[in-house]
């Protein structure tokens, strides 16, 4: 019985302070004191996303691609700088010009035509220079391939071997132009009586060359020169023909 009463007095003691037994106590008040009695749950390890994180030999090889292309396109843009002002430089200290054909004279020497539509005979003069006004380049020409013609038909071909001209000269090409035998059509026919009665005969002159020349050390550059002029000579008379700016040009 004393031990009982001891009990008493010491839950008494209790209550005089304000604690409470869990048997006094509501069920909420017994979650919160489990709650602050349970030890702390284990932190859980980090989740990764699978495939989330690249290998570092992989981020190696990706990162010498980029700059071996940032390297190439570097080297690319300075190659394409260098070689434009190459170019523009070359430009200013040679300043190339095309060369081409000039007709320096033309000479109607004789002329026989038949009432049939023929051509008996036809002699031409003509000479043509190879102009190259270039200072610091030399020129060729090659492949030269011209054509006399009478309203549209082919009176005489005129040709000339490969040849060479020194910077800023010329080099003369004479031809004795000869034709025989040459028939022309009807519209031709007439064509021709209308030149002879106006004493002024119409010849075209027409055709083209092949050009090369050497910039420097860099290039060497080839085009096509081409000609077409038309010249009035004075026949029956002294031959002659009027006055014409005739040179071939280039594209």
């Amino acid at each position: 019985m004393a031990s009982y009463h001891v009990d008493s007095e010491r839950g008494g003691a209790r209550r005089a302070q304000g604690e409470i037994t869990r048997a006094e106590m509501r069920p909420e008040q017994l979650q919160q004191e489990e709650e602050k009695q349970a030890p702390p749950p284990a932190a859980a390890a980090p989740r990764t996303r699978r495939g989330a994180q690249v290998p570092q030999e992989d981020r190696r090889r990706s990162s010498g691609v980029v700059w071996a292309m940032v390297i190439l396109c570097t080297v690319l843009a300075i190659g394409v700088i260098v070689t434009g002002a190459t170019v523009f430089a070359v430009y200013l200290v040679y300043k190339p010009k095309m060369p081409y054909l000039l007709v320096s004279d033309a000479r109607l020497v004789a002329l026989e035509y038949d009432q049939a539509g023929t051509i008996d005979n036809l002699v031409l003069s003509l000479t043509i220079l190879a102009e190259n006004t270039n200072s610091k380049a030399d020129a060729s020409f090659s492949r030269v391939d011209l054509a006399v013609g009478f309203h549209g038909a082919e009176v005489a071909v005129l040709r000339a071997r490969p040849f060479a001209v020194a910077r800023r000269s010329s080099v003369p090409l004479r031809y004795q132009v000869v034709s025989a035998g040459r028939p022309l059509s009807p519209d031709g026919m007439r064509y021709m009586d209308g030149a002879l009665k106006a004493a002024v005969v119409p010849l075209d002159l027409f055709g083209k060359a092949r050009t090369t020349w050497k910039v420097g050390i860099f290039a060497s550059l080839r085009f096509w020169t081409r000609i077409s002029c038309r010249f009035l000579f004075f026949y029956p008379g002294n031959g002659t023909a009027m006055p014409i700016d005739c040179r071939s040009r280039s594209p």
